[in-house]
């Protein structure tokens, strides 16, 4: 599972839990999928063990909730909404966070996951354009960044420096469903591949051109690179101003 795909998990863990008021066991109903520490460390309603006592949600590999099914390298999606996830964070971490988050942060996401080839039709094509305007920007994690960076060792730190954010700036991925259990102002920016109707918040400013996602993972998309580079600055920057006007 990605971050993503372990932060929709852990929503719908959520939902399941405050219904039945049982723990909650993610995998296919027999093993376990990895929990990685930094989503699912303090999670008091999420099993460790596959033996504990708790009932099944069924989210893998192959059975997301999202996907209706795929056909000739694409990905047909399901009337699908994510549920916000809850992250839980010691004093400590909270701590460390305050001293290493610079006041009014913005944090960006120029980057697409490079693990498989069809992540480019998620990208936006307009960050270099983006940072040369006079706000806070930063990047997290250890990348080689385009602006400023607060470099974090893995993604719980980058997490907990999200937390303190007064807003995130990026695409479809595992950071804007962070935002989203983070209570965190966000701009998501979104490509012909995927859409907000079914993997984004109602909370967040969607920019989207309103089109079905075509969903190709099987190569790079001429459909998606296009609506990609039909959105323009002025739209984020706008939507930049908004969120900060709101505060």
């Amino acid at each position: 599972m990605g971050w993503g795909d372990n932060l929709m998990a852990c929503g719908e863990a959520k939902l399941l839990h405050r219904k039945t008021g049982q723990k909650i066991k993610i995998g296919d109903g027999k093993v376990l999928l990895e929990q990685p520490i930094e989503i699912y460390a303090n999670n008091p309603y999420i099993c460790k063990d596959a033996k504990d006592e708790g009932i099944w949600l069924n989210n893998y590999q192959g059975k997301r909730p999202y996907i209706k099914y795929t056909e000739n390298g694409r990905i047909i999606f399901k009337n699908y909404k994510p549920e916000p996830a809850e992250l839980f964070f010691t004093d400590q971490e909270i701590e460390w966070a305050k001293r290493n988050a610079p006041n009014d942060l913005i944090v960006i996401e120029p980057n697409v996951k490079d693990t498989y080839k069809h992540t480019i039709n998620k990208a936006w094509h307009y960050w270099d354009e983006l940072i040369k305007h006079d706000y806070p920007f930063y990047q997290l994690g250890m990348q080689t960044p385009i602006t400023k960076q607060i470099k974090t060792q893995n993604f719980r730190e980058a997490l907990l420096i999200l937390s303190q954010a007064k807003m995130f700036i990026g695409t479809d991925g595992g950071l804007h469903h962070a935002a989203a259990a983070l209570g965190i102002p966000a701009i998501v920016i979104w490509t012909g591949f995927s859409s907000p109707k079914h993997l984004g918040y109602d909370s967040h400013i969607n920019i989207h051109d309103g089109g079905e996602p075509c969903g190709t993972y099987s190569g790079i998309c001429p459909h998606c690179i296009k609506i990609s580079k039909n959105i323009g600055i002025k739209r984020v920057l706008d939507a930049v101003d908004t969120i900060r006007c709101r505060a």
